[in-house]
């Protein structure tokens, strides 16, 4: 029964991560125009893009963030794996779900925190686009939501790997 459950959330996390890819490729072709586009304009006819770097800041932002929650579901982030395999395997295990119940407390203080964030930057905007400076937060809030998600399924996991090695010790 909990593998079934184990395996939706993979399978939404897969999902997730092909959505973030795509999102995050599109971002850095717009990029790359943009930045191009305003190089173009301000040495060659001498009349820069307005908003031009405050587009990129923000692309950037979003891609930071969004780039951050697919290396994350891949697992490509830095671990130090080496320690980990100097204990037996269900020691191993409860120092993974210690560290993914690190990783989501984390996560969830930084969801509060960005929210915070955004109520105060609401009221003030980014002049050359014309939008609130809280653009600048929400990809916070939602690529770390993203990430917590895969906390969630990862600890899952885990906490299926130990009550499944309990079983065979039984």
């Amino acid at each position: 029964m909990m593998t079934g459950f184990i395996s939706k959330l993979e399978r939404i996390d897969a999902v997730i991560l092909k959505i973030e890819m795509v999102f995050c490729c599109v971002l850095v072709v717009a990029m790359v125009f943009n930045v191009g586009l305003s190089v173009f304009m301000r040495y060659i006819f001498k009349s820069p893009l307005i908003a031009g770097m405050n587009i990129a800041t923000l692309m950037l932002v979003w891609l930071t963030f969004f780039g951050a929650s697919a290396v994350y579901k891949q697992q490509g982030h830095i671990a130090l794996e080496f320690l980990l395999k100097c204990f037996y395997p269900g020691v191993q295990v409860m120092i993974r779900i210690l560290v993914f119940l690190s990783i989501a407390i984390a996560l969830l203080c930084t969801i509060i925190q960005a929210i915070l964030l955004m109520q105060i930057q609401w009221t003030q905007q980014i002049v050359a686009l014309g939008i609130p400076r809280s653009f600048l937060s929400l990809p916070v809030v939602i690529a770390v939501s993203l990430m917590l998600f895969s906390t969630f399924r990862y600890l899952i996991t885990e906490i299926n790997k130990k009550s499944d090695s309990s079983e065979k010790v039984l």
